[in-house]
């Protein structure tokens, strides 16, 4: 006779004990059971003797449970974790609650229900190491997986440096194998320092998780984030899709990292009160429904919505991108570094810059040597700016003038908003926008680089005034010619002697002798004054008639 136990509740707890002990020893491997944890003399103990397919369930009056240094290693596969109504304590820094570990033979299958996962010991400090996930960081988790198609749902964990990690390390190297089929759901992080890290994964699901209070102790080696695909050219992530992940105060990275990442869909990604919201580097194949962040923080150089990296992007598909940034935040709001296709629905971006902002860079730039097309640009630039689109970038200046941007707005609508001149918002050095469009100023553009046949129409016509105008040649244009011992403010566009036109960075006084540069981009002094190159030829506009 072969005994089975169901336990659900601690009501069969009142068997005698040789009973129970009986019970316990007498399971096979062919038994579907659940295993009541409480039963054992410890948990990994009922983890020994879980054959696969078995549940595991955790009585809610084992709450806490002491994890052991190293955590609790899975020894089956296919394994239910029912740990609802547990908290499990981890007091080892660097220790994972739940290891599935391939060379244990209990990586692959496994689900878990597990209602905390509470760091409780002294948090060490992060070093780095040759990896992003340096000892710390791999270890400390909720749960650690190798293995393929398990499923983590409901999981909740404060203070863990990371929460889930799916790994590519096998024994050998941190790029041993491709993890399939990977899951997660309605997962909640707190006090985090990677919420998800995973490398080399493929067919993945990381479904909807709520990730907030951020707690950054790396002492500033690694910055923090929601999501981290950490990975390298020869190892990619591909084929995967994400729900709607909502990350509150990441205060010190962008709250969405993915590197090196093929044919990835998503529903939802937002931030707010983050360093940044999402960078794509070296990513392939994105399509997503929205990327929204609001009261972002600084990110040091990096924009808050970023796609770039040594293997631009390729292919980007997005409903929409929305970039709210906090007063005086000194970072920018969206880079679009792209090669192939790109099609984005809307993008809406507002700064406020503080003042004394001394680099003069485009709140949106553009850039790419495929085909794009961007449904509509608002740009609300407060406080101190300074271009509010640029098509190209540095020595990839004019890339991207082939791009379709049928509306863009970078209005003033009170006196807290300063209105952007639309005639600076194509600029792009050497090689500007020209595709036919007619854009509203209320004026004859006076400053600004653009193609031959640029045309603007009149925002406020009447009776005996231009109904437009347009350029009748390559160039910039410049409402003022340079003089000596002159004083400039920032941002005004002066011509020189021979035609070529620059953009003062800085305001102060000019000096004796003109500018002299010589390539489209080039930066200088002058006097107490700094400049950069922006065209080598003049242009002009002339009216279309008047009304």
């Amino acid at each position: 006779m072969v005994n089975r136990l169901v336990a659900v509740d601690d009501a069969d707890y009142r068997l005698p004990a040789p009973v129970r002990l009986a019970l316990a020893g007498d399971f096979t491997s062919a038994d579907e059971l659940v295993i009541n944890v409480s039963r054992y003399p410890t948990v990994q103990a009922a983890i020994d003797a879980a054959p696969t397919g078995a549940t595991l369930y955790f009585p809610p009056s084992m709450s806490p449970v002491a994890v052991p240094a190293g955590g609790f290693a899975l020894k089956s596969n296919n394994l239910t974790i029912d740990a609802m109504g547990v908290e499990f304590q981890v007091s080892n820094w660097g220790t994972p609650a739940f290891l599935a570990l391939r060379s244990n033979g209990g990586a692959d299958g496994h689900r878990y229900r597990i209602g905390m996962v509470k760091y409780v010991g002294v948090r060490g400090n992060h070093t780095g190491a040759t990896i992003r996930g340096s000892a710390p960081y791999c270890s400390g988790c909720g749960d650690w997986s190798n293995g393929d198609r398990n499923f983590i749902e409901y999981l909740r964990t404060d203070g863990m440096p990371t929460p889930i990690f799916f790994s590519s390390w096998d024994g050998i190297s941190q790029t041993d194998r491709t993890g399939v089929g990977n899951r997660i759901g309605y997962v909640e992080f707190t006090r985090y320092d990677f919420g998800l890290l995973y490398v080399k994964q493929t067919g993945f699901d990381w479904g909807d998780a709520y990730v907030h209070d951020d707690l950054d102790d790396s002492g500033g080696v690694n910055p923090t984030h929601a999501i981290y695909c950490s990975a390298a050219s020869g190892h990619r992530a591909g084929q995967g899709t994400i729900g709607r992940w909502q990350t509150v105060r990441n205060v010190s990275g962008h709250a969405y990292i993915f590197k090196f990442q093929d044919s990835l869909t998503f529903d939802s990604l937002t931030a707010v009160d983050s360093a940044g919201l999402v960078s794509f580097l070296s990513a392939k194949g994105i399509a997503g429904n929205q990327l929204i962040g609001a009261d972002l923080r600084s990110s040091g150089s990096d924009r808050a919505v970023s796609f770039s990296g040594v293997e631009r992007c390729e292919d980007v598909s997005i409903g929409r991108i929305e970039a709210r940034l906090k007063a005086g935040v000194q970072s920018w709001a969206l880079g679009l570094w792209v090669d192939g296709l790109c099609e984005i629905g809307s993008v809406n971006i507002e700064t406020n810059h503080a003042t004394g902002l001394s680099t003069a860079v485009p709140e949106v730039t553009i850039r790419g040597v495929g085909s794009g097309r961007v449904g509509s640009v608002m740009i609300n630039a407060k406080g101190v700016h300074s271009r509010p689109v640029e098509l190209g970038d540095g020595t990839l200046a004019g890339q991207a003038a082939g791009w379709t941007l049928p509306i863009v707005r970078a209005p003033g609508s009170d006196s807290s908003m300063t209105a952007v001149p639309v005639a600076e918002y194509a600029l792009s050095h050497s090689n500007a926008w020209g595709d036919g469009n007619t854009y509203l100023v209320a004026a004859s553009p006076a400053k600004g680089v653009f193609r031959r046949g640029m045309r603007w129409g009149n925002s406020a016509p009447s009776v005996g005034v231009a109904r437009g105008w347009v350029q009748i040649a390559n160039g910039a244009l410049s409402a003022a010619a340079w003089s000596a011992s002159t004083a400039v403010t920032a941002g005004a566009w002066w011509k020189l002697a021979d035609g070529r036109v620059i953009r003062y960075m800085t305001a102060g006084t000019t000096g004796a002798t003109e500018p002299n540069p010589t390539a489209v981009g080039q930066t200088g002094s002058d006097g107490a004054t700094t400049w950069e190159l922006m065209s080598t030829t003049s242009a002009s506009v002339v009216s279309e008639g008047n009304l």
